[in-house]
């Protein structure tokens, strides 16, 4: 099997499902055929790196390359020289920023450009000119990858041509959530454990979380909820925490390392989000056998069999939310059940490996190679897609 030499390149603002997402690809793809190096920019007026320790830390090349603005041709010029430096063969970017420099940078170097498009919401006000952009140039890449057949839909609306859109679900490490010890900091004083892993955005939903939650506090004595992450509204959140006056249950503990052990310290994990593609974390809290309530959007309704492996609520649904809650707090049983399956499904369907190999063939495709057959243990689920919802 010929090796395939990646250069990935990401925009990254700290650690969240895209990073989660593009690190356990690179620590699989060695399996696959494929030879990763990692390449961050590094904003100098927002600098962040805890990306670039994670990946160093496990093993990934990675480094860093300066961009000191929205258009800074410098740092094209310097994604030009990593890819002649490391023999790339194909440059495969994650997010606008990355899509429109790694475009640039393939283009003046003549190598095929992919992407992976995780939750695509295309021309929002808020980057207004970065998005049309994006859209612009994604319709000249050689293929792109969705995480969902919802985000797939929107490029299709957007003016990509179908025949380059392939839906590949994110993939995880199953085993290492499957024997979590509970971190202790996060089950202190809780009867029941609610938790929450997402970054800290009102788009994600906690207004209704902890509307809900106030109801169930009167309930359930000692109900505590773990939000475990960081972002832009963290202030917002706390604000709301102490105008319902849930200080005393609530408990915004930041980010965490050691992530078996914080899915392994809830009872049940939530994630209300008000749209998304395929969340890394759905996904990591079913591998550790957690039971999910989630929100109908993006592929959620896809992964999560309602009454099997986890509960479904409508977004801003504080009543449905308050509801579902309520019936698995009061039925530990059912809970245990819901996780069994849930560890059943992801590990069937949605591990690192099948991950890998779908984005091996992607990358034959678009250089003209021959393209290989996936091992026929893995032909099954691994041509899974995404069901549109």
């Amino acid at each position: 099997m010929k090796r395939i030499k990646v250069l990935q390149l990401i925009s990254s603002g700290g650690y969240y499902g895209a990073e989660n997402m593009l690190l356990n690809l690179c620590s699989s793809q060695e399996k696959a055929g494929c030879e990763n190096s990692l390449l961050l920019f590094y904003n100098v007026h927002v600098p962040n790196v805890e990306f670039y320790e994670r990946a160093r830390r496990s093993g990934i090349s990675v480094r860093m390359v300066h961009c000191k603005g929205k258009a800074d041709w410098r740092a094209v010029r310097q994604i030009e020289e990593y890819i002649q430096e490391d023999s790339v063969d194909v440059v495969h970017t994650h997010g606008y920023k990355a899509d429109l420099y790694g475009f640039l940078a393939a283009w003046r170097s003549d190598k095929p450009v992919v992407a992976t498009c995780h939750n695509w919401l295309g021309g929002t006000a808020a980057l207004g000119i970065y998005n049309h952009l994006d859209r612009v140039a994604l319709r000249k890449f050689d293929a792109l990858a969705a995480v969902s057949d919802e985000v797939a839909q929107r490029l299709v609306d957007s003016g990509v041509p179908e025949e380059k859109i392939k839906t590949i679900a994110n993939g995880i490490d199953v085993q290492a959530f499957e024997n979590g010890e509970p971190l202790s900091l996060l089950r202190a004083g809780g009867n029941k454990v609610i938790g929450m892993v997402a970054r800290l955005d009102l788009q994600k939903g906690f207004e209704y979380l902890l509307r809900a939650v106030r109801e169930l506090c009167n309930i359930f004595y000692g109900l505590k909820v773990v939000i475990v992450g960081d972002g832009p509204d963290r202030a917002a959140i706390e604000n709301m925490v102490a105008e319902l006056g849930l200080q005393s249950n609530v408990v915004l503990a930041g980010q965490q390392s050691k992530m078996p052990g914080v899915y392994a310290a809830m009872d049940i994990f939530v994630l209300p989000s008000l749209n998304e593609g395929l969340p890394m974390t759905i996904l990591e809290a079913m591998a550790a056998s957690r039971p999910v309530i989630a929100t109908r959007v993006g592929a959620i309704p896809n992964v999560i069999s309602y009454g099997e492996n986890g509960l479904l609520v409508n977004p801003k649904d504080v009543d449905g939310l308050r509801d579902a809650l309520a019936s698995l707090l009061s039925n530990p049983d059912r809970c245990r059940q819901m996780g069994e399956k849930a560890h059943a499904w992801v590990r069937q369907n949605f591990t690192a490996e099948v991950m890998a190999l779908k984005y091996r063939q992607m990358y034959e495709e678009v250089l003209g190679s021959e393209v290989i057959a996936l091992p026929p243990q893995l032909h099954d689920h691994a041509d899974i897609n995404v069901r549109r919802a």
